[in-house]
């Protein structure tokens, strides 16, 4: 048995984001706002019920990871974008004995938002690509009016944040992609200060527009070395099938083959968490690699290999 201290379900909560970056991947083949469970909050409420009676068991996956906690971790396009009924399922979830995350843009972390969310997050997650206005107009993380998450906002968040709740754990993720990989984070990483930084290579599930060599990707994860007591590497095998995830419909889902979309379940809903797994590829031992139990010494010894080519 693997000791994994937490499993990590990642709640894809709506597809609406005010953003439009390149490589996302976060779109759903006949999705439509009408049928994300969002706008019901019994059946947000009814779906982590589920989760909770399944995953707090002791189920074949827990068997197998020895896991001791479970977060949710929400995520979108945009969770933030759906103010009150974000915080509600977030307020839920932490109710009935889940671990918490978000993962957000950045964009409508107002201060009274933080305020109301801040203490009841294990983990605040930033998306967080580059520190160059032209190269986030360029991926597509510029709104409508050409606002962005800037360093400048990215600091101001962090610092609230941390304000409100200091035992909080702070991620910040950088999707490395054909527009920002020759860019420079070393600055902004040290102000940002995160207690986890990771990289992930662009992934082609619909497209391969923005992806990028695995000799540029090398490259980018070395030129930040000095973060490597902080730095997660996810490269595109890693992701593969590594990831527990729900859609905003309530189906387990996941990547396919390279450019190929994504795979469904039924709705858990309708047919249990687990009869609903078994129609996912989830790897529990590609999970588990995601968190080693030692995670500086091999974040370090994965940069001095890249070194050595």
């Amino acid at each position: 048995m693997t000791n994994i201290k937490e499993l990590v379900i990642n709640f894809h909560m709506t597809e609406a984001c005010n953003y439009r970056c390149g490589y996302c991947y976060a779109k759903w083949q006949d999705n439509t706002s009408a049928t994300e469970l969002h706008h019901s909050s019994e059946s947000i409420q009814d779906l982590l019920l589920m989760l909770a009676e399944y995953f707090f068991s002791n189920n074949q996956i827990r068997q197998e990871l020895g896991y001791q906690s479970v977060r949710i971790n929400f995520a979108g396009g945009e969770p933030v974008m759906l103010g009150a009924r974000f915080v509600s399922a977030l307020l839920f979830a932490k109710s009935i004995g889940f671990n918490t995350s978000l993962i957000t843009n950045g964009h409508f972390l107002s201060p009274t938002m933080l305020r109301r969310i801040a203490p009841h997050l294990d983990m605040l997650g930033l998306s967080f690509d580059t520190a160059d206005y032209l190269i986030a107009q360029s991926i597509g993380r510029t709104d409508r009016k050409g606002k962005w998450f800037s360093p400048q906002k990215a600091l101001t968040v962090t610092a609230l944040y941390r304000q409100l709740n200091p035992q909080g754990k702070l991620k910040v993720n950088t999707v490395v992609n054909a527009f920002n990989f020759r860019e420079n984070l070393n600055a902004a990483i040290a102000l940002l200060q995160p207690d986890k930084w990771k990289l992930l290579r662009a992934l082609p599930v619909y497209s391969d527009q923005l992806t990028i060599s695995q000799e540029k990707y090398d490259s980018y994860v070395q030129k930040h070395k000095e973060h490597s007591n902080v730095i997660a590497i996810e490269d595109n095998c890693d992701m593969w099938q590594s990831y527990l995830m729900i859609n905003p419909e309530g189906n387990f889902y996941q990547n396919s083959s390279s450019c190929q979309g994504l795979t469904l379940s039924p709705s858990i809903l309708d047919i249990g968490v687990s009869k609903a797994l078994n129609h996912v590829n989830f790897n529990i031992k590609a999970f588990a690699s995601r968190y080693p139990s030692s995670f500086p010494q091999v974040i370090k010894k994965n940069l001095i290999t890249l070194g050595e080519q």
